[in-house]
């Protein structure tokens, strides 16, 4: 309430020329009673019903700009709603601003008592479902036309998003340094147009890894040489070993061997350890060249190829070498994924239940309910699935580019996964499935701490075997690491631990969570000695 929604969805609505709908003026039409009337004499359940009915209704319209109330995404049901034809945008503002507007909230049901006491509660409690919107605006000190402005353009940026098979564009806006993700099928057909749209010129580089320049290199090498581009081509092997300061070595002697100047850039076409060692090269080869992200697991597409974290490996710890050094463009192509084994596939959906965990439910109840078509690789639950997670992810790194804050979040199942891999020497599994055992035992900790509540465990956990993967160490075969002496020593030197604690990031509910330092050792062991 009082951030304008009304006012800015009339604004958009007249220049666009498309039907506005209020769902809150829905409600008094139908009731024949004012919002305030209806709470005073039914009280709030019977309001909800009214405002989950209009919004339904509003929400089988194509082409409409509609303007909800600010409690409507309480209800999943309503997101479903309005997911079906269109964005959706949350309008936040400061309390003193809201405060200002509704003019001490005595229309206002939901402000009784102390108006600003209540807006600060009613944000907090609201604050995970706020997160949830394809776009999060603070209109604090934005006039409509400005807040109009910044939807437009915000819009035209992006692409349907339903799950028919359609391509999707997702924007990771962070102002001149901001780039698109395209999701969706026979993208690397298009890349010489897309790196023209993107603006990256100069000559190209392309690592990869032998397989994959065999499948898919040569191919786009050739087109991009068919459209006037001059392209070396480097691979290094498919293994985490190549995520090393060795093997960024090789890479640069053979950028210098292609005579790459500040103006080229480099194509990382692969998964996650490709992703990572190009975009480290890129970030450090002559002070800094651009790059473009061409990623072709599930867990890169949905996960590592957005937001600029790149980084190389040591003996003693994964990623303790890196930097943020944002891409200029990423393309996730499924068709791709058609040659991913399905072991690899399997482990990206790790990153897609934790994504669901963390701060988008709604790819969680996709995954339960759909969660055989996307291992099919069906073609429409596959890109709603993998652009809905960029969507989330591009959202949180827009707003915290640098993990100061609420990046951290991304980190759950993290800081038990990266030492369970840095204890088996990154051997005989899969970062998804370290990810998928480190999610489990978090997860248990949160309940044993009181966090979470045992229901949750159980869904995730339901979810996780589902998708083929492990949530027990046990269930790691011989790549289990050798006691919780091994994964505790490997976690201390994880670039999360900070003064010598270790932070996790902890589920409270599903799309909230809670970042913990102090769990007690004891607990910890005990958890790990168990899983």
């Amino acid at each position: 309430m009082g951030t304008g929604k009304t006012a800015a969805a009339q604004c958009l609505a007249s220049r666009l020329g498309r039907p506005m709908v209020d769902t809150d003026a829905a409600v008094e039409a139908r009731a024949g009673r004012t919002i305030a009337r209806i709470f005073t004499e039914d009280g709030e359940a019977a309001f909800r019903e009214l405002e989950a009915a209009a919004v339904a209704e509003a929400g089988a319209l194509r082409g409409a700009v509609i303007a909800t109330g600010g409690g409507v995404p309480l209800r999943r049901d309503n997101m479903r709603h309005l997911r079906r034809h269109g964005l959706i945008v949350a309008l936040i503002a400061s309390p003193e601003a809201i405060l200002a507007r509704v003019g001490g909230g005595a229309a206002r049901p939901l402000l009784g008592g102390d108006p600003a006491m209540s807006v600060s509660r009613l944000l907090a409690e609201r604050d995970a479902a706020y997160r949830d919107a394809d776009l999060v605006l603070d209109t604090s000190g934005l006039s409509t036309e400005q807040v109009a402005d910044r939807v437009l353009a915000f819009a035209e940026a992006r692409s349907g998003a339903a799950p028919d098979g359609a391509a999707r564009v997702v924007r990771v806006d962070l102002g001149e340094r901001g780039y698109d993700v395209h999701v969706g099928r026979g993208l690397l057909a298009r890349l010489p147009v897309l790196l023209r749209e993107a603006g990256v010129t100069g000559r190209l580089a392309l690592l990869t890894h032998p397989r994959l320049d065999a499948r898919y290199g040569r191919a786009l090498a050739d087109a991009l040489r068919a459209a006037g581009r001059e392209v070396a081509t480097v691979t290094v092997p498919p293994s985490e070993s190549s995520k090393s300061l060795r093997a960024a070595g090789r890479v640069y002697d053979a950028l210098v061997d292609a005579q790459l100047d500040r103006g080229a850039a480099l194509l990382a076409l692969g998964g996650g350890v490709v992703g990572d060692l190009g975009g480290f090269v890129a970030a450090t080869f002559l002070r800094g060249i651009r790059w473009v992200s061409l990623p072709t697991t599930l867990l890169a597409q949905v996960d590592a190829a957005i937001g600029g974290k790149t980084a190389v490996n040591l003996p003693r710890g994964k990623n303790l070498v890196g930097t943020v050094h944002q891409p200029a463009l990423v393309v996730a192509d499924i068709d791709t994924l058609a040659s991913l084994p399905r072991r690899e596939l399997r482990s990206g959906m790790a990153e897609v239940i934790k994504t669901g965990v963390i701060g988008a439910p709604d790819p969680f109840e996709f995954l339960e309910a759909n969660l055989r078509r996307v291992l099919a690789r069906r073609a429409g639950e596959l890109i709603h699935t993998i652009g809905r997670c960029a969507a989330y992810k591009a959202a949180v790194v827009s707003r915290d580019e640098r993990e100061s804050g609420e990046r951290m979040v991304l980190n759950y199942g993290h800081t038990i996964g990266h030492g369970i891999e840095a204890a088996a020497g990154y051997r005989g599994l899969t970062h998804g499935e370290a990810v998928a055992v480190g999610m489990t035992l978090e997860a248990r900790l949160a309940v044993r701490l009181g966090v979470c509540e045992p229901v949750l465990l159980d869904r995730q956990t339901a979810l996780l075997a589902a998708a083929g993967l492990p949530v027990r160490l046990a269930d790691l075969g011989r790549a289990r690491p050798r006691g919780p002496a091994t994964i505790l020593a490997a976690m201390t030197h994880d670039k999360k631990a900070r003064a010598g604690r270790l932070r996790f990031v902890l589920p409270a509910s599903l799309g909230r969570t809670a970042v913990r330092d102090d769990v007690p050792p004891a607990l910890l062991e005990e958890v790990l000695a168990d899983g």
